[in-house]
């Protein structure tokens, strides 16, 4: 096959065909290293091409050309790429209904699955390094496959890609395609040589590189040449003497294009394939019954990295592989038979060939078939190789799809050793011209130096053909100088544009540096602003360095000012924590005073409604126990002279004793209500002595009441002056604070003794208010004992109990009030005791706050002020705990006189009741009479069993009056119990409290003098700085130019900044900074 590695004396393209001896013939020959790029080195913008031959002869004198050989590393052997490709059914196999036995995962994937039939053990699985689908399209196949192996090309390799398959799985669509390209543009269905060709070029566009296209036929194992002229021209496979031992062969007389565009090659293909051998077969309409190799060689002209340049080629095979096919299956007969058989031969050959390979056979069969022989390279040589293999879904292909993906299987395994192609220098290259230029210049002399040429009958008829030949070559180069006169005629129209555009371009050019001029000018002024801005700059910089130094000085003197704060903020807090501990616990005295005030009043109140549920309870127990008491007797009595009268009298004087029943019953009526007359007469007397002694009660109270309120009052006033000396006396503190201390000491001590005997005042009235209740209290016991003798001696049992229990009760009232009179005491004393505790506890206060009376007045009047509110507050509270005994007082008589007109009104309720009972008792004791006559009649055993019923409810009266009795006598003890314990509790109470006392806690921060500075540094003012720093710049400039003229150095220290009068054209983009800088500078200036 094509490829050789050495370059043959042809010039391509740039040499004319010469006449040779007649014993030589014309042949080309194809180099395996890719050929000559003697014409390949120059970028072409025309889309010609040229066909090129090369003699079959070297001439004898003829020097090989020197290559320089890369250092190439050792080649690593790599596997055959193997790619699997599934058509879609076609329409045959649709209308066959031939089922699909091919699957695939998607698009594209690794793995094949071929279902074998259901008699088979199960399906088959291949895995290859690429498999598609029938929805992959054409682009895919390329941009996965083909893409990379394009790349590997133009680095320098060698590449086959072939086509494999049954007839009519679409190797030549997958190669070929559509080969009509509009517009430039390629159709979706276009193959992979169209795309190949249209990538190669435009990966080219920026390479100094020349590309050559050759297209062959293996045709009934016979070689043809698509792009020559000449059909019946046979070409001939040679080894390759130079690649001996790498599979290198070459084939004589094959021609070479040359293609500067991918449409030139496009158009090659196209021709090439109108010519290649098809026909139709019951398997395919347009059937290939050739192989065809359409080879692409590359020249690329590239720099090494010390800028020498040298050539690197790369060739590219693309074969497409006629598809193998069963005679019977696909109707051949005759000369097609014959075709297909030649091609089953080769494919065969070329299975062997792969088994060889893979096996590692000693003898590889290439000589067997022109085909191997063509891919022997490709097929463990140093070629980089690619396999497509198509396939056909439908189960009436399974065989063929089955022989087929065997042999992709086993050429998978196959192992190439791909190695770059030697390059060659431009220095050689030129050489190598040189030599043969100077050779063929030596035999063009030796011929022309001879005088006649003996010439055969042959040799004349060739050189005739070729004199016929080259006329007409000379008619067409004559049409051809015509056209290149009219196109002459063109350029020169197109060369009177270009001068004009040239004289256009010159007119801009001229304002173009006139403009420039400007832009010099202006830059020339700008240089001026520069150096102004720069000393401004400089300026800045020395203030900011002189801020900075000031700053620093600022920083120290700042973080001592803070330290300091930091001091005067810890003492502050250290003052504020003491002043919350003081209000903490004045809180803490307020909230033990008001717990203590509250529970006494509650206490008091609890007293007062467990008397209030006693009376009650009492008063209900003895309505209940009169009325039980006056029904049992006014019904025992009845039956028992009813019993008697019936005893005595009996039978005999039955009539007798019912008379004397009737008047007695008349009269014992008549005496109840006389009785009934004193009683209600009595009550009127005792109303009016209980209502004289309740009175005298409640004046007796208001009258102690008003005494302690005037003590109180007393008390209020002298401490009142007491506090308005002691005020006066602080003014005279901060001179003599010792003597100020005794004094107020001896003050306290005085109040502390007044308060006592104003409480001894307090505590003595009380206890003659105290003996003056009880006289009172006597004289009324008297006076109602003396009453309620005479009484006795005209009431029965009954009023006899109701007075006795109008005496418990009022010695329970008058027990109440003594009572509340000793709480009224006791609270007194308490508070007595309280005051003395506040007064000491003041006093220890006092004593604590010495260091505070001299530093602050203020505190200590703010001080007496809120004392003066406490004790004030607290004798409001005295004189309202006295209103409230009054109150109290006042309200307990109110009741008793309450209770007394309820005891009337149910004493009236009772006479009226009685009354009542009595007149229905009469009429009861006339039935009753008129009854017992009947009954004593018909039964005497019934007056005994009376006797019983009397007995047992005696008995049960008994027992009940003894309950009674009982349950009177246990709310009496409770209530003792109840009232005294409470009693105990809260005295106890206010005993054990006491009121808490500041401690010291140490942490008040003691007074300190704070070292602070109290001036700041300042910077000196700019203009002194920016004199200071131009004064040395002057004796530095002096010192280093001492020939400068003075006046040079004035005006330069008083030089103002210069604005340029194109300032906004130039600065545009920093106008805001411009600005921004000029008024920091006329600042700092």
């Amino acid at each position: 096959m094509a490829g050789a590695t050495r370059s043959q004396a042809a010039a391509g393209g740039l040499r004319k065909a010469m006449t040779r001896p007649p014993q030589r013939t014309r042949a080309s020959i194809l180099s395996e290293r890719a050929g000559s790029p003697a014409t390949a080195l120059r970028p072409s913008n025309a889309n010609t091409t040229r066909s090129i031959r090369s003699p079959s002869v070297q001439p004898s004198t003829g020097l090989k050309r020197k290559e320089r050989e890369s250092e190439l590393q050792p080649a690593e052997r790599t596997n055959i790429h193997v790619v699997v490709r599934c058509r879609g059914r076609n329409d045959r196999e649709v209308k066959e209904n031939s089922g699909v036995v091919v699957s695939t995962p998607g698009v594209k994937g690794t793995t094949l699955e071929l279902s074998m039939g259901p008699n088979a053990m199960g399906n088959k699985e291949y895995h290859f390094d690429k498999v598609f689908s029938p929805a992959a399209d054409q682009a895919i196949i390329y941009e996965d496959v083909v893409a990379p192996i394009l790349n590997e090309m133009l680095s320098g390799f060698n590449c086959t890609i072939f086509a494999y398959g049954q007839t009519g799985t679409g190797k030549t669509y997958t190669m070929s395609g559509d080969m009509e390209d509009t517009l430039g543009l390629l159709s979706d269905a276009a193959g992979i040589i169209p795309r190949v060709l249209y990538s190669l070029f435009k990966k080219l566009e920026d390479m100094e590189s020349s590309v050559k296209c050759s297209f062959i036929e293996l045709y009934n194992e016979e070689l043809r040449d698509l792009l020559s002229s000449e059909d019946g021209t046979k070409l001939k496979i040679y080894e390759d003497g130079a690649k001996k031992g790498n599979h290198g062969t070459m084939v004589q007389g094959m021609g070479e294009t040359y293609i500067h565009s991918a449409s030139a090659g496009i158009k090659l293909l196209q021709e090439g394939s109108y010519k290649r051998q098809v026909a139709a077969t019951k398997c395919n309409d347009l059937s290939s019954r050739s192989h065809t190799v359409f080879t692409i060689t590359v020249f690329v002209k590239r720099k090494t990295e010390k800028g020498e340049e040298y050539i690197s080629s790369g060739k590219l095979n693309l074969v497409d592989l006629a598809g193998s096919e069963n005679i019977q299956r696909s109707g051949a007969e005759n000369k097609r038979a014959t075709e297909a058989g030649l091609i089953n031969k080769s494919l065969l050959t070329l299975g062997r060939v792969i088994n060889a390979l893979v096996d590692g056979g000693p003898h590889i069969p290439y000589r067997e078939s022109k085909l191997t022989r063509l891919l022997q390279d490709s097929l463990g040589g140093r070629t980089k190789t690619c396999i497509i293999a198509t396939v056909s879904p439908a189960r009436s292909n399974l065989e063929e799809t089955i022989s087929t993906l065997d042999y992709a299987f086993r050429a998978k395994n196959i192992r190439n050793k791909p190695q770059i192609n030697s390059t060659i220098s431009k220095k050689t290259m030129l050489r190598e011209f040189t030599t043969e230029i100077e050779k063929l210049k030596c035999e063009l002399i030796a011929t022309r130096q001879r005088n006649g040429v003996y010439l055969s009958s042959g040799a004349y008829e060739e050189m005739t053909i070729e004199s016929e030949s080259r006329r007409i070559l000379i008619e067409e180069q004559r049409a051809k100088i015509e056209t290149m006169e009219a196109n002459l005629k063109n350029k020169v129209q197109e060369l009177f544009t270009l001068t004009s555009n040239f004289n256009d371009i010159k007119k801009d050019n001229e304002s173009t540096k006139l403009l420039l001029d400007q832009t010099e000018d202006l830059l020339e002024k700008t240089d001026i602003v520069l150096k102004n801005t720069k000393e401004s700059l400089e300026e800045e910089s020395m203030l900011r360095k002189a801020h900075q130094e000031t700053e620093q000085s600022l920083y120290s003197i700042g973080t001592s000012l803070i330290s300091t704060l930091g001091k005067s903020v810890a003492d502050a807090d250290g003052l504020h924590s003491k002043l919350r501990r003081r209000s903490d616990l004045h809180a803490l005295n307020k909230k033990t005073w008001q717990s203590s005030t509250s529970e006494v009043l509650n206490v008091s109140r609890m007293v007062d409604e467990r008397i209030a549920a006693f009376q009650s309870q009492q008063s209900k127990l003895l309505e209940d126990l009169s009325a039980r008491m006056e029904s049992f007797v006014t019904q025992e009595l009845g039956r028992v002279d009813a019993g008697h009268s019936f005893i005595s009298q009996a039978e005999v004087l039955f009539e007798s004793a019912e008379i004397e029943t009737k008047e007695q019953t008349t009269e014992c009526r008549n005496e109840m209500n006389e009785v009934l007359e004193e009683i209600k007469i009595l009550r009127e007397d005792v109303q009016e002595k209980i209502s004289e002694g309740l009175r005298g009660l409640s004046a007796a109270a208001e009258r102690i009441s008003g005494e302690v309120i005037n003590e109180l009052g007393r008390f209020h006033r002298q401490l009142h002056s007491s506090y308005i000396s002691l005020g006066e006396e602080f003014k005279s503190i901060i001179d003599i604070l010792v003597s100020s201390l005794r004094l107020q000491k001896e003050d306290i001590h005085r109040l502390r003794h007044q308060l006592h005997e104003a409480n001894s005042r307090a505590t003595g009235i009380n206890e003659a208010t105290m003996l003056k209740l009880q006289a009172t209290l006597d004289e009324e016991r008297a006076a109602t004992e003396t009453e309620r003798t005479a009484l006795l001696s005209e009431i029965k049992i009954l009023l006899d109990r109701s007075a006795q229990t109008q005496s418990e009760r009022l010695d329970a009232k008058v027990n109440s009030i003594r009572s509340d009179m000793e709480a009224s005491h006791d609270i007194l004393k308490e508070a007595d005791t309280k005051f003395g505790e506040k007064m000491d506890e003041w006093e220890l206060q006092e004593d604590k706050i010495i260091t505070g009376v001299l530093s602050s007045e203020s505190t200590i009047r703010r001080k007496i002020d809120d004392d003066w509110n406490h004790f004030d507050s607290q004798n409001n509270k005295i004189q309202e705990t006295a209103r409230a005994v009054h109150r109290e007082t006042e309200g307990i008589v109110n009741t008793q006189m309450e209770g007394i007109a309820t005891q009337m009104q149910a004493l009236d309720t009772f006479v009226m009741r009685a009354r009542s009972q009595n007149e229905i008792h009469h009429e009861a004791r006339i039935g009753t009479l008129e009854n017992l006559t009947c009954t004593i009649r018909e039964s005497y055993q019934g007056i005994h069993q009376n006797l019983d019923v009397f007995g047992i409810q005696a008995k049960t009266f008994r027992d009940n009056v003894l309950d009674e009795n009982e349950a009177i006598l246990e709310p009496i003890e409770n209530l003792t119990e109840n009232i005294r314990k409470p009693l105990e509790e809260l005295q106890s109470n206010f005993q054990s409290r006491s009121l808490t006392e500041y401690t010291k806690t140490g942490e008040t921060p003691e007074k300190m003098q704070y070292d602070y500075p109290s001036t700041l540094p300042r910077t000196e003012p700019h203009g002194t700085l920016i004199a200071r720093m131009r004064g040395i710049e002057e004796e530095d400039e002096n010192s280093m130019d001492n020939n400068a003229s003075p006046t040079i150095h004035s005006n330069r220290l008083f030089l103002s900044p210069v604005k340029s009068p194109t300032k906004a054209m130039v600065y545009q983009d920093g106008g805001n900074e411009g600005g921004r800088y000029k008024r920091r500078r006329e600042t700092a200036l």
